[in-house]
């Protein structure tokens, strides 16, 4: 298994990608990367793999406000309820609060390592580390899971290989 601290090091293959909507609106495009040589379809789907989501912001702008709102609603809509939800709101709260707001073309990169947690970068600065299992794997899949089209798309390249 690859540390997340290696993680700057590795290089990333993307297998896919797809957009993110919000209703009407497009605010980011994200895209599915596996450590280059490493990438087994049942281990990304599964969380046991390292990946990271990179977002492309592309809204001309989109409000500090809008990313906590919608980060904290991805989140939450994984745990498995009322209580799991309370018991790590002070994990959910501390990462919400890092989090800026974003302008088009800016790029965040999310590397989940089900070890390690989630390590997050905006811009190529490492800005927080989301520790927690549950959390982590609510964050992975909220985006892996989102509906059948958005897994399709992000593992693209996975499933045109049959692997």
């Amino acid at each position: 298994m690859i540390s997340c601290q290696s993680a700057y090091a590795t290089q990333w293959v993307k297998l896919g990608e797809a957009e993110i909507s919000w209703g009407y609106k497009t605010p980011y495009r994200i895209n599915l990367m596996a450590p280059k040589g490493i990438h087994d379809l049942q281990d990304i789907r599964s969380g046991t793999q390292m990946v990271q989501f990179e977002i492309e912001w592309l809204a001309p702008s989109t409000s500090q406000a809008e990313i906590q709102k919608h980060f904290k609603a991805l989140i939450e809509g994984q745990l498995e309820g009322p209580e799991s939800i309370k018991f790590n709101q002070t994990i959910i709260n501390r990462f919400l609060n890092k989090l800026p707001q974003a302008d088009r073309f800016d790029r965040w990169q999310l590397t989940y390592s089900p070890d390690a947690g989630t390590q997050v970068q905006i811009e190529g600065e490492k800005v927080h580390t989301l520790i927690g299992s549950e959390i982590n794997r609510a964050l992975h899949h909220a985006w892996m899971y989102r509906d059948p089209v958005t897994t399709s798309k992000l593992l693209t390249r996975l499933l045109k290989l049959g692997k």
